[in-house]
């Protein structure tokens, strides 16, 4: 079965042959339990230059706060597994990329990777992505208008859609929700790990091994899960990296699918306050090595030693592939990150091509006109990552 059959089949959730797709429901308490709310309520520090919600954005918005949206709160992940097995004996990890709706693009290749590796594969929303977000966020009749809005208030804007209109005022309005959500989602993936090896995930074994693959925005996610190491969970862990990899300053996540220019600028300005961020917030101390390694990928040179130093020690459990022609997350972007300033930590990072139309977004697109040629480079790429996560 081919990229083109599993999409098709994937995309409705059937069953393949032996191969059974669950949801799980899953249960954010970080809300309760850690500093996320204390840290944006307290904070007064204007990341946003002055930015003021439009009527519309409110309308949208205002009644949902960040804490109290159910669907990030009370979720479903899917679990792609063996049907024979009642419990996988080892499971892999995939995290996607930033401003994701659907999971039909990741399906297929979840399940090239339980195919090829037997282990069971977990796709795990990141907050407020997938299915963690409200649908009024992608009513395309509403983003439009939010869009339109946006390019008639910001001289110069760049690249603003209906497509990314509910990212870009969220964050233009609050770039801590960049970090918040990340770090909800870091609890979160900690939580359920815990979870696991406590005995009382029905899916998978307390003993099952734990890798990752991590695609744009998600390899960040997963940088940080394994160079923190919560609870020492993931010390025999290793992850794959798909166009994902380099520190937050040198991505270009500036696209139609992703995010606008304002966003992303406002993003820049907090990421340069983002330590007054954390001193006048009412941060829990033991969370600190997590923070240290989220703010060591913010920035080329922020922390630097740190985080070359953490990815030496790393250096044979992370494996990137980058591809040529992607201008969110160029191949140099990776290289100077994972490689080092100096070219010196020997973290495998491969460059390559695709012979037809591709983007950051759509490595892989669905053309019946190239189906041929975008199957063998969508089993060359799982090739690779199967092998190294198996």
């Amino acid at each position: 079965m081919d990229y083109f059959d599993q999409n098709t089949y994937l995309r409705n959730l059937f069953d393949i042959r032996t191969t059974r797709i669950e949801l799980k429901e899953f249960n954010s308490v970080i809300c309760n339990e850690k500093f996320y709310s204390k840290t944006n309520e307290d904070n007064k520090i204007d990341f946003s230059n002055g930015y003021n919600e439009s009527a519309l954005e409110k309308e949208i918005f205002s009644k949902e706060d960040d804490l109290q949206v159910e669907e990030n709160n009370n979720f479903n992940y899917i679990v792609v597994k063996s049907d024979s097995d009642k419990r996988a004996k080892d499971v892999i990890f995939l995290f996607h990329g930033l401003n994701e709706r659907l999971w039909d693009k990741y399906l297929p290749w979840a399940l090239k990777l339980h195919k090829s590796t037997g282990k069971a594969v977990i796709l795990f929303p990141i907050a407020f992505h997938m299915n963690r977000a409200p649908g009024n966020w992608s009513n395309p009749r509403l983003m439009k208008k939010m869009s339109e809005y946006r390019i008639s208030k910001f001289n110069g804007i760049e690249n603003s859609t209906f497509a990314n209109a509910a990212l870009s005022s969220r964050l233009h309005s609050k770039p801590s929700r960049f970090f918040t959500s990340g770090f909800q989602t870091f609890s979160d993936v900690t939580d359920l790990v815990a979870e696991i090896r406590a005995g009382n995930n029905k899916y998978i074994y307390d003993d099952a091994s734990i890798n990752f693959f991590g695609y744009s925005i998600g390899a960040l996610l997963a940088e940080v899960l394994l160079m923190a190491n919560p609870s020492n969970y993931f010390d025999k862990s290793k992850l794959f990296i798909f166009c994902g990899g380099p520190t937050f300053d040198i991505m270009f996540p500036v696209a139609k699918a992703i995010l606008d220019s304002e966003a992303y600028k406002s993003m820049h300005k907090f990421f340069k306050l983002f330590d007054d961020y954390l001193n006048k917030g009412k941060i829990n101390r033991s969370l600190l090595p997590e923070i240290k390694y989220f703010k060591s990928l913010l920035s080329q040179y922020g922390l630097r030693n740190i985080r070359e130093e953490r990815l030496l020690e790393l250096k044979d459990k992370i494996f990137a592939i980058s591809l040529i022609k992607d201008k969110v997350v160029p191949p140099e972007s990776v290289i100077n990150t994972l490689n080092g300033s100096q070219k010196k930590i020997p973290i495998r990072t491969m460059i390559t091509d695709f012979p037809y139309n591709y983007s950051h977004e759509t490595p892989f697109p669905v053309d019946k006109n190239q189906r041929e040629i975008v199957n063998v480079n969508f089993e060359n790429i799982f090739g690779l990552a199967s092998s190294f996560l198996v």
